[in-house]
This record gives structure tokens, C-alpha cells and sequence, in this order.
């Protein structure tokens, strides 16, 4: 039965949507977090996201980026101020995954 409730069609889409693919687990979330600092222009590291304690720790956040990394998703890159760290950004493939996405939801959402 499909829900008339715009908010439980939003859960149940990211719920079924989010598990057909276990290595994907939570690098939605990486994207959408890389995509506002964007939008703010602010470069990422991946120290940024182990801080900001949403992703998880070290380990799960490096298994995230080499995952999106892997699937185009994201580049990589070393930080231009800073020869140890890694900045991410956004790849032409992740922004079109994100907006992609976002035309799935709405689509849900409009019923």
C-alpha cells in the first residue's frame, strides 16, 4: 500500500533506495555534506569529515571516500596549502548522482 503521507514516502524511498547496495551504506551522506560545502566554498578534507563525528571514524570515513572514489563519485586530490592532506571534491559523476537523486525524491514526494 503506498502511503498518502509525503514524509513516510520520503523514508521508505531512502530506506529501499539506500539498500540494495551495502558498500554505498552512508556515502550519500559524504556526498550531500561535500555538495554544501561547496555551495559555501569551502574546500574538504577528510579530516573535516572525521570531525564533524556525523560519518564515523577514521577508518569508516576513509573506507567511504575510497568507495565514492572508486565509483568516480568524488576526486581526490592533494591540498594545495597543505602537502599532507587530501582535498575532496565532487566529480562531474557525483554532482549528476546527487541531482539525480533529487529528481528520484521529488518525483516520490509529488506522489
Amino acid at each position: 500500500m503506498k502511503s498518502k503521507n509525503p514524509y513516510v514516502r520520503m523514508l521508505n524511498f531512502m530506506r529501499v533506495s539506500n539498500n540494495s547496495d551495502a558498500n554505498f551504506a552512508g556515502c550519500e551522506e559524504v556526498l550531500a555534506y561535500m555538495h554544501e560545502a561547496a555551495a559555501n566554498g569551502k574546500p574538504v578534507k577528510i579530516t573535516d569529515l572525521v570531525q564533524s563525528l556525523q560519518f564515523g571514524t577514521g577508518p569508516t570515513v576513509h573506507r567511504k571516500v575510497v568507495e565514492l572514489q572508486s565509483r568516480g563519485l568524488i576526486v581526490v586530490e592533494r591540498s594545495a596549502t597543505d602537502g599532507r592532506a587530501k582535498s575532496l571534491a565532487l566529480s562531474d559523476a557525483g554532482a549528476k548522482h546527487l541531482d539525480q537523486r533529487s529528481k528520484s525524491l521529488k518525483a516520490v514526494l509529488q506522489g
